[in-house]
């Protein structure tokens, strides 16, 4: 029997990035052979996620905890699949000490360095836990990985230098949400939002402080203000709300509810993935306009659906770009307002969308010997 990687997938989070995140590692995981030759690929998740990571079966196992399960429990599930399994590798987790003594190596993963740039967008307790957490992640010995070499920059302006730390870029896998979205009438998915035969950009981003919304809803601002009848209109995925910012999301909902804006704007709030894609598929263009992003799930997801992006330039997505992207200042709404003019009535043929699943997928093997 091989022995076992064993992706920790329990969240009780509401950043359902971070399950996608685990599930592209895992499609990246299988397109490298030295992986595929030496280890099975065991997912433990929660039944409500089960049918993210099915799409993989039968070349991988998948485990299922009841939702909510707590850090104890998920511990304690996590150690009784390894012992089950025979697993040699941990990912993404903290360095517990425990699995070493099972002869099992933890590899822990840091999205990204948000909190040391934007400290004011967090409450100091969770800034503190986060740099307490961080710490104990960077002073192990255990294989670190980072999403972007812009993150493993700030990790050693932050904390230091340190070794074992691995850049590990992802694609995102939808290539079975894209047939399936093909084979659907996605007029009957667009009619739900009121988008059939509508000219519309998209915004695909939760409204949390440093996704950065104020900038397109100020351009929007700009734009009707030149031309009170605007032929598209701007279509937002993600639930209005931001737990560590309520005064934000006030000021936010103030926009929204402008009177010269409010018939440009749809809020489409939280929903399903598949509806998400199908959205960003028939949209002129998306706009992601974050000041601050680990590696973007939104970029990676518009590159595989071959679409324009204006792109905020920051670190991050100057090192994630394509040819489809244009980069503009998070902080100009006129630029940015310039910018949709533009592309709205751009022609030009795009760039066949590149697959770098193989390419980024040969770190793996570095980290998992």
């Amino acid at each position: 029997m091989k022995k076992t990687i064993l992706i920790f997938a329990l969240s009780r989070s509401p950043w359902i990035g971070g399950i996608y995140y685990r599930k592209n590692i895992i499609h990246m995981m299988l397109h490298n052979q030295t992986i595929t030759e030496k280890y099975k690929i065991v997912v433990l998740t929660n039944e409500k996620y089960r049918s993210v990571f099915s799409v993989f079966e039968p070349d991988i196992d998948i485990v299922t905890c009841k939702d909510g399960t707590g850090v104890a429990k998920a511990l304690m599930s996590a150690i009784k699949c390894c012992m089950k399994y025979k697993t040699r590798y941990v990912f993404p987790i903290r360095p517990f000490g425990f699995f070493r003594l099972f002869g099992i190596t933890p590899v822990s993963w840091i999205a990204d360095f948000q909190h040391c740039h934007y400290p004011d967008f967090f409450e100091k307790s969770e800034v503190d836990a986060r740099n307490k957490n961080f710490k104990k992640m960077i002073s192990a010995k255990n294989p670190l990985v980072v999403s972007s070499k812009d993150a493993e920059r700030d990790l050693h302006t932050y904390f230091g230098s340190r070794n074992n730390v691995y850049v590990v870029h992802f694609t995102s896998y939808i290539d079975e949400d894209i047939k399936e979205l093909n084979k659907l009438n996605n007029d009957e998915i667009l009619n739900k939002y009121d988008l059939v035969n509508k000219q519309y950009i998209a915004v695909c981003n939760q409204f949390w402080q440093h996704k950065n919304h104020k900038v397109v809803l100020e351009a929007i601002k700009l734009l009707v203000k030149k031309n009170k009848s605007l032929s598209y209109r701007f279509v937002f995925t993600g639930e209005p709300s931001d737990r560590r910012n309520p005064k934000y999301i006030d000021e936010i909902r103030t926009l929204l509810n402008d009177p010269s804006i409010k018939e440009y704007v749809s809020v489409l709030g939280f929903i399903d993935r598949q509806d998400q894609l199908c959205i960003m598929k028939h949209s002129q263009f998306l706009i992601q306009p974050s000041l601050f992003e680990g590696w973007g799930t939104v970029v990676e997801d518009a590159k595989q659906l071959g679409k324009r992006v204006l792109l905020s330039d920051i670190p991050v997505h100057q090192e994630q770009k394509n040819d489809s992207c244009i980069l503009f200042d998070p902080h100009d709404p006129e630029k940015l307002s310039i910018l949709i003019e533009e592309m709205i009535n751009y022609s030009k043929d795009l760039p066949k969308p590149v697959d770098s699943t193989v390419e980024y997928a040969k770190v793996l093997s570095e980290i998992f010997k």
